[in-house]
């Protein structure tokens, strides 16, 4: 019987949206989200001339922030960690807004620092990304974050005091900006990134962006490159995305941005302003592509929640897969693992030079995922498996790598005579499809010397000559079921391979 999680709500008091997320969370700081609620608020937007929030827009937020209560306890949620970050924490009146909104709401709420609101975006992204070095820039609706990590540690950072939302408001005209609006806003944004000379010490590192006007330009340039995979995590936009977006977009009348594929009608008004926030950033800091990531703030205030010793996880994907296996996965780890390790021996043996270490990543994740989609139907799970993976959030992987795991890990018997990459020629490269076959084949066999998932199979010797992978199956009880099964692979083994298996069962006594 698997143990109740822990249920965690985070409610983030942005500049430009409120929300509450609700996670289910395991020990070991895995989580999955089970509801989100949004609330286009604009805060920025309603800061009056003299820096303060008036008490009746503070009466505007508590409705929403009673619900969230009335929802966290309905779905019986643990704990909730709520935070307000850069429109009430630069209000002149921050500390009255806070006390009021606790008081009314019955949520504690706290005021997020411009420092950690750069480290809980930095804890969302390094956990959700395999990557040593980096800059991350959160645009949010009042102030935008810029973060520099190395080695997977947090480095530098500064909040500064310009978002989406407030310089849409002093710079833009209702949405439709000209030359010198843009120039202005641009030159602006520039005066305070030249006072931090660490942003142009490490040229040419991946971006990581965080927030809305983010994952808006990302989709843009998806829908605009017609992407084969609708996800926004992971999707890179080159340089000549980034300039080319900033020589289109701000140059639109609003009501034309409206009709943007891939632009949501709420935010035409204020991708502009985010823009040339981003593409300011970009080049200032020389940076070599930038990243989007799906997760940040609100992920990073769960990570430190949950385990703020150990807030970095050393690996993204490890993390990843032992997350979904917590959640997900119906069979038994003992066997997951015991296939894997079959599959290093076997791999060993036929890999040549030249042969990436990223198949043995591969064969990892198909391996520990290929029954997962059992969790659908056991019956056909290799297809319901392919769904899963292709839609689950897989971190630590890249798009590619994601549709190479999907194709490895429900390859079945019928898979050997198909174009299994065709849809996605846009993503992957020309030589994947010959691995996919090779490391699914592999897959399935493995699978095989364990098909009773009784770890009946001990160890196995392998060799190849003339042509023949001799194989021998060591083992000190029946391995009838494993057999039968084993029999039914070669077929596929020797297609992908150009091998013969030739398979040698031997008692260990």
């Amino acid at each position: 019987m698997k143990v109740k999680p822990y249920r965690i709500g985070i409610v983030d008091i942005g500049s430009n949206s409120i929300r509450l997320v609700i996670y289910d969370t395991t020990p070991d700081g895995g989580y999955k989200i089970i509801k989100e609620y949004k609330h286009s608020a604009r805060l920025s937007a309603k800061i009056n001339e003299q820096g303060s929030l008036d008490k009746n827009e503070m009466y505007r937020i508590v409705p929403i922030l009673k619900q969230f209560r009335q929802v966290c306890n309905t779905f019986g949620v643990d704990t909730i960690r709520a935070g307000a970050t850069a429109a009430i924490r630069n209000a002149t009146n921050s500390q009255e807004i806070i006390e009021f909104l606790s008081k009314e709401s019955s949520i504690d709420i706290t005021l997020v620092s411009g420092e950690e609101e750069a480290y809980f975006g930095f804890l969302g992204v390094i956990n959700s990304f395999d990557i040593e070095d980096g800059f991350i820039v959160d645009i949010g609706g009042g102030s935008t974050e810029i973060t520099l990590f190395e080695n997977r540690n947090f480095k530098k950072s500064v909040s500064l005091p310009f978002g989406a939302v407030n310089t849409n408001v002093e710079f833009g005209n209702d949405g439709n900006w000209n030359e010198e609006e843009i120039l202005n806003l641009r030159q602006y944004v520039l005066s305070m990134l030249e006072e931090h000379e660490w942003m142009q010490s490490r040229p040419q590192l991946p971006l990581f962006g965080l927030g809305g006007t983010i994952r808006s330009l990302g989709k843009i340039d998806q829908k605009d490159t017609r992407y084969s995979m609708p996800i926004s995590h992971g999707y890179t936009l080159t340089t000549d995305s980034v300039d080319q977006l900033y020589n289109i977009l701000p140059s639109l009348p609003l009501e034309k941005r409206k009709q943007i594929n891939g632009l949501s009608k709420s935010r035409a008004d204020i991708i502009v302003s985010g823009l040339i926030i981003v593409h300011t950033v970009y080049h200032y800091i020389q940076a070599k592509h930038c990243l989007i990531s799906g997760e940040g703030l609100r992920e990073g205030m769960l990570h430190d929640l949950i385990n703020p010793a150990q807030s970095v996880k050393p690996s993204t994907l490890d993390y990843s897969i032992n997350t979904l296996l917590t959640f997900e996965a119906e069979g038994s780890r003992a066997h997951l693992d015991h296939v894997y390790k079959l599959s290093d021996t076997l791999y060993e043996t036929l890999r040549s030079d030249g042969d990436s270490e990223e198949h043995k990543k591969l064969l990892y994740v198909s391996i520990m995922l290929y029954h997962i989609g059992s969790h659908i139907n056991y019956y056909q799970y290799n297809r319901h498996t392919h769904y899963w993976i292709m839609n689950s959030s897989i971190r630590g992987l890249t798009h590619r790598e994601i549709i190479l795991c999907a194709l490895i890990a429900s390859y079945n018997t019928k898979s050997r005579k198909q174009k299994l990459s065709q849809e996605h020629q846009d993503i992957i490269f020309a030589s994947d499809e010959e691995w996919i076959h090779k490391l699914g084949s592999l897959v399935q066999l493995c699978i095989a010397l364990d098909q009773s998932e009784t770890q009946a199979v001990k160890a196995i010797d392998t060799e190849t000559a003339n042509k023949t992978l001799h194989l021998t199956v060591l083992s000190d009880v029946e391995t009838w079921i494993e057999q039968e099964e084993m029999d039914s692979v070669a077929k596929v083994f020797k297609s992908a391979w150009d091998l013969k298996l030739k398979i040698n069962f031997a008692s260990i006594s």
